[in-house]
């Protein structure tokens, strides 16, 4: 029969105990790790109104706003009106047309069709946002698409979110899709920049994060040292007290 000494046991015991706070530490790793991947994941965006911008193509821009159902005339009109308000934008070849569903069950849409000058500033990389989502705030989920077929290096907003909206932007090869949430339409300006600010909510989420990780796996971390400085510090005074030494 193989006999252990008490010395033996307690170390085995303390490498044991080591061990398991490295594992929880793994864990604590793995569950937030997880828990940032299950924040990244998207939601389907089914806007009320779609504003197509075609832009590079000619001295004009044509630009088309879709209505999700059948509307008015009259209150396309005064869409477009609202529009010139907000933009003073030179409107011209205006026009609303109405499709009818060719899918039995499903409702016609209004379209209303004008052309302007070129909206793409590609000076600027930016592209105008704030007067559509203002015209049609009374629409909770709005998306602005432009096409740009002229040189443009995009250098404009790409998301931002406050008590009013929230925007977020999707790129393609030469697309452009901000999908809008309208929170409270109640708002008299959004000011929205043309430029992307500073990052200051992203890096203050991301910090955020970063804390609460960093602060468990130090928590952690410093059980397991603790655990085991105290540990080495019994067994080796044991070691001591054994060997007659004070």
């Amino acid at each position: 029969m193989v006999r252990f000494s008490r010395g033996c046991l307690f170390q085995a015991a303390c490498w044991f105990l080591y061990g398991r706070l490295i594992a929880t530490l793994l864990c604590a790793f793995l569950i937030s790790s997880v828990c940032l991947v299950a924040e990244a994941r998207e939601t389907h965006f089914a806007p009320d109104v779609l504003v197509l911008v075609l832009s590079g193509i000619g001295p004009f821009d044509q630009v088309a706003i879709n209505y999700t159902s059948e509307i008015p005339k009259t209150e396309a009109l005064k869409d477009i009106e609202a529009l010139v308000r907000e933009t003073s934008w030179l409107v011209r070849d205006t026009r609303v047309t109405v499709a009818r569903a060719s899918t039995p069950g499903a409702k016609p849409t209004t379209s209303l069709l004008f052309r302007t000058p070129p909206l793409a500033s590609s000076r600027d990389g930016t592209l105008p946002l704030e007067p559509f989502i203002s015209v049609l705030r009374r629409f909770p989920r709005i998306e602005v698409s432009y096409l740009v077929y002229s040189p443009f290096e995009f250098r404009g907003l790409k998301e931002l979110e406050n008590k009013w909206v929230k925007i977020v932007l999707k790129l393609g090869s030469n697309s452009y899709s901000y999908r809008v949430t309208v929170k409270n339409r109640d708002f008299k300006r959004l000011a929205l920049p043309l430029i992307q600010p500073k990052p200051m909510r992203e890096a203050a989420v991301g910090n955020s994060r970063q804390a609460k990780l960093a602060i468990v796996l130090g928590l952690a971390s410093a059980s397991a040292l603790i655990a085991y400085l105290v540990a080495a510090r019994l067994y080796y005074r044991r070691a001591r007290v054994q060997r007659g030494r004070p």
